[in-house]
Order: structure tokens, then sequence, then C-alpha cells
């Protein structure tokens, strides 16, 4: 299979495409993906694809037909050669579709090329035509007498890459244009930055910081498991969001993610969440994936694992290695519980339930979903953390477990139960499964030994309306602001997004959608609604104007105490000898001498 991609018109987002196929069987079918490995939602990209023709190779037209949604029958009989042309609409800038203007083009290539059902393990080649000036940034193999994409000048010869089967073509995304290009090595592989937008990076700052993560995680699992590897980076006004590939990853920045430490922490974070995988959901990914469908939904209970541990160690890793200080780390911790104390679903919903329904839940939240469902990401995390610590007053780590897991079923597939039996190795079949029915199976709250590594979990109520917790309380407040339980949107409207099951709101009849005006005829900001909670008290009651389907409505709601959902982490005063060594020998990092 040769594919050959051009851009004649970039301002018109449409991506060129040709697929060339050598003796074609009389009938092929040809299907677009309805999915992209590591973003487990239906994206239907066939959506995008357009004045799809065929012929052979004489020029004669070959008759091609749809069959559903995302496939094609091409009738080849009698062809040497089957040659399809299509054009693909590209004007969605995320880590998981394509997207071209007259400043670059991004390819992920599940959004892109046409998989020829029943030929996918051959070998499959890439040309890309570029608009004068433009060169590529991708990680697939270049072919005799094609340009080195890790060359930071321009070189000579074609754009042409050669991939090993479907799979590492649509698993190597593009980036096309002009963007700066920073090179390092690491552990003694040749590794990449691309970075397109404009913004407040510093490529070469921010790959030297990349190459410490890499060396640190290339470095715990025992080696780099790729011959060289490739960021690319895409600054935007908004957004932020990762995916990873095999020997690549693509992430969407905010292009104020640089400035100040803390913002430029949560991009390192990301940096090393969606690197991570290059071991922990590539090289080993779920059985129930292997192979991959890009026709239909694949289901797993394992993605908890896959990307809960994964965030677990993204924040851990910066810790480790010298990129954040313990008390951030802390506060990160603290936000996370706060986060996991203020979700009702987190009692109704599974890690195992959230994983196998990924495809309607996690990527399709809706106003309602805090209060039914989990998400396997940050329950997955401090369920990471809970058994790190289980395992380290055994004498071991999650560190071992995920090495053992990566080195028995790399290449072969994670079986559904295989975190459980790699565990039960560690602690005894019993505990294993006492933890699993517990906080994997099960809905129990949870909880964790922090002491056992010379931190302390505490609470407190919420202190204002941007209160994410991971700090301690604040002097003199007075008596807690009245809680009325709705979440509203950012922006200048104070719009309900959603409400707590059980909370005021829930139960007086403030709805998601509501648009809140005024409170007692006065007109209200995020700030004065706060301040008039404050004023009320536990016992006081708001009357809200709002506007509800465009009819103005009158609601009353009297408040209640606030739960004590807010959680800050910090270290044990006494901290024994015992618990600091802990501490450090989990954090990499020394116990502050002064404790608190």
């Amino acid at each position: 299979m040769r594919y050959r991609v051009s851009i004649p018109e970039p301002n018109g987002h449409l991506f060129q495409l040709e697929l060339v196929v050598e003796e074609p069987d009389e009938a092929l079918l040809l299907s677009m993906p309805v999915w992209t490995p590591g973003s487990y939602l239906v994206r239907e990209y066939a959506r995008h694809l357009e004045q799809m023709s065929a012929e052979d190779g004489e020029g004669r037209p070959l008759r091609v037909e749809r069959i559903d949604k995302h496939r094609f029958r091409l009738e080849a009989r009698g062809a040497a050669r089957a040659v399809v042309r299509y054009r693909v609409y590209a004007h969605e800038l995320s880590v998981r579709t394509c997207h071209l203007d007259s400043t670059h083009g991004f390819i992920n290539g599940a959004g892109l090329f046409l998989e020829v059902l029943g030929r996918s393990r051959e070998a499959h080649e890439l040309v890309v035509e570029t608009p004068p000036g433009w060169r590529v940034a991708t990680a697939l193999a270049v072919a005799a007498g094609g340009r080195d994409p890790f060359d930071p000048g321009q070189g000579e010869g074609a754009w042409h890459f050669t991939a090993r089967d479907y799979d590492e073509l649509v698993d190597s995304p593009l980036e096309i244009g002009t963007h700066e290009l920073v090179t390092f090595s690491a552990l003694g592989k040749l590794h990449a930055v691309a970075v397109w937008g404009r913004g407040g990076a510093d490529p070469a700052r921010f790959a030297e910081d990349v190459r410490r993560i890499v060396e640190y995680l290339g470095g715990l699992m025992g080696g780099l498991p790729y011959e060289r590897y490739l960021f690319i980076v895409h600054l935007g006004p908004s957004g932020r969001g990762g995916l990873e590939h095999t020997a690549s990853t693509t992430l969407l920045l905010k292009r104020s993610g640089f400035y100040p430490r803390e913002a430029y922490e949560e991009t390192l974070a990301l940096v090393a969440h969606e690197f991570f995988h290059a071991w922990n959901v590539k090289a080993l990914r779920p059985a129930a994936l292997v192979p991959y469908d890009y026709g239909r939904e694949q289901y797993t209970r394992l993605l908890w694992w896959f990307e809960g541990v994964t965030s677990y160690y993204d924040h851990l890793v910066l810790l480790r290695a010298g990129l954040l200080d313990p008390r951030r780390y802390l506060k990160h911790l603290g936000e996370s519980l706060t986060a996991l104390a203020r979700l009702p679903g987190a009692l109704k919903m599974s890690l195992e339930e959230a994983s196998y329904l990924a495809w309607v839940k996690h990527y399709r939240p809706d106003e309602n979903s805090g209060n039914s469902a989990i998400s396997y990401y940050l329950k997955g995390e401090l369920v990471a953390l809970a058994l790190d610590l289980a395992l380290r007053r055994g004498g071991r780590s999650l560190d071992d477990l995920v090495r053992s897991l990566y080195a028995r079923h790399a290449g072969r597939g994670l079986p559904e139960d295989g975190v459980e039996e790699g565990l039960a190795a560690y602690l005894g079949e019993a505990s294993a499964r006492t933890f699993f029915d517990r906080y994997v199976r099960g809905t129990g709250p949870l909880a964790m030994e922090l002491e056992t590594i010379g931190l302390e979990a505490r609470r407190r109520a919420v202190e204002g309306p941007d209160d994410k917790g991971g700090t301690p309380p604040k002097q003199d407040l007075g008596a807690p602001a009245g809680w009325l339980g709705a979440e509203l949107a950012g922006g200048p409207k104070l719009v309900v997004t959603s409400v707590r099951e059980g909370s005021p709101a829930w139960r007086e009849g403030l709805y998601p959608g509501d648009e809140i005006v005024a409170e007692r005829r006065f007109r209200i900001d995020r700030s004065a609604l706060w301040s008039r909670m404050a004023e009320c008290g536990s016992d006081g009651t708001l009357e809200l104007t709002i506007f509800r389907r465009d009819e103005l409505v009158d609601v009353r709601v009297r408040l209640a105490p606030p739960p004590e959902d807010t959680v800050w982490v910090e270290f044990l005063q006494r901290a024994t000898p015992a618990e600091r060594a802990a501490f450090e020998a989990w954090s990499g990092q020394a116990f502050p001498v002064e404790g608190r």
C-alpha cells in the first residue's frame, strides 16, 4: 500500500489523498477508522471524507460504493493496481483529529488514512508533498533517499516514509509546516521536539526538561522501547491534552502553559503522562485491544490501570526527577483528593465499570456525570497511590509491579485479570482480591495509610468559589459560608453547569443550564454570590433570580453547612525515622527537617 498526501490549498482545510494498492483482489474493502487508539470514543472520521474515486493503473475508472457509514467496496476485477483518490476536511485542532490551515498541517493517522481490510499487516509507504518551505516531523522510518524529519535543516529529497503495517502508519502522527525543531539525545537515542504556534515556550529549555523526564523514566523501566521519539507540541489559546503513540506523542498546550512555574509544572506533568504511555498502553496494552479493530468499540476493564497508574506517575516523575518541589506535589495530591471527595459518583461506579463504559461515560460527560460516574484517571491515580503504599509496606513497590507486568506481557497484551494476578505474586491472593474488591471492582471509600511515608491528609470546608483544595485553611475567616452545591461556569455569566446530588441546590430546584442574574433583586457576579453565601451562613436563604430557557424565574434556596470535602496533605510533625526514610525512598527527595 502506498499513500500520497498533498496540500494544494491549505486555506481550504482539505488534505488530498491518493492510495495505490498493488495486485488488488477482485473486490477491495476500504475502511475509515471510527476511533483512534488512546481516545475511547467513536469519532466517525468518515464524516470528513469526500469525493472518493478510483481507477486502475491505466486510468480506467473502477467502481466504488459505500456499504455503510465508514466502509467502501471497490470493484477491481482485472486491474493490476487500484488507485483511490479522496479528500479529507481537517479543521479541528485537537490531538485526536486532523488540522490544516495556512500555518501548518497536522495528521492523526486514524482521521486520514483508509485501511485496506485484509491487507493491514503488509508494508505501507507514505509520501508527503508539502507547500514550499514546509517540512515534516514524524517518527516514521525514512525511506531510502528520503529527508530525515529529525534534521533541523531542510535537507534534500522527498518526504518519503515507510511503516511496517497499517497500525504503525496510523500510530505515527505528522506535523507539517514551519515548526521549530529541537533535538536532544537521551540514553543513547535521538529525540525531537517540534513546536507549532506562537506563545511563551522556550523550546530549548523545554527540551532540556523533557530530556530529564525521558532519562528518569527510561532508567525506571530499564531502557527505552523505541529507536527514536518525537514530541509534537501545539500551542493555542485554550485547551490541554495529549495523545500517546508508540514512538511519539502529540501535546496541545495553552500558550500560557510555560509561566508561571505552577502552570509549567502542569505542562511537564502532561509530557510525563504521555511519555510514560510508551510503556504503559503502547508497548503493553490490554489484550482486549490486540489487535486494534478500528471499525468498532473495543472494551476493557483495565483503563484504570493504563490511565490511572500513568496519572499517578506523571507528577511523581517530576518529583523524583527534581522538577517539582515536594510541597507542590502535596498540593497536587490534596487537589486530587478534594476532587474525588466532591464526586458522589465515586461511591456508585467502580473503576472497572468506568473503564468499560469509557465509550459512553468518560468521553461523553454531561451535567450529571459527577453524580453518577467516576473518572478512571482521577480515582485510578489515587488507587495507584494506595496500591503503591500497600506494596511498600511489604518491601516492594508499584515500580516493581509495573516493571513485572511489562516484562511479562509487553507485545502480547495484558489479560483482564493480569494486574490482580501480578499483585497476588507480591501480596498474596487473599490480599490482592481484597484490594480489588474494595477499590477496583467495588466502590468503597478509599483508605490510604499516608502516615507510613510521613504524610497526613486533613479536611476542611471550602473557602471560596475557586477553592480546589491542596492548601491548609486560611486564618481568621470566621464562620464558614453556607453551602449551595452548584458548580458554575468560569465565564462572565453565572451559568450552572452541574448540581451535586443531595445539595441545597439539588433539593430546592436549581438546574444545570440556569443562569443566575440576581440575588434579592440585585445583580450578582461570582464574587458577590460567594459574599452573599458567606453573609447568609449555613442556615441562611438565597433568593435567586435566574433565566431558565429564556424565562425569568425566582428560586429560593435554603443553604446548608458545607461538607468538609476540601483536602490538604502535610508532612507529619513528628514523623519517625522509618517514616522519613520511607518518604525519601518513595519520592527521591529529602524529608523536610521542619516537618510541617
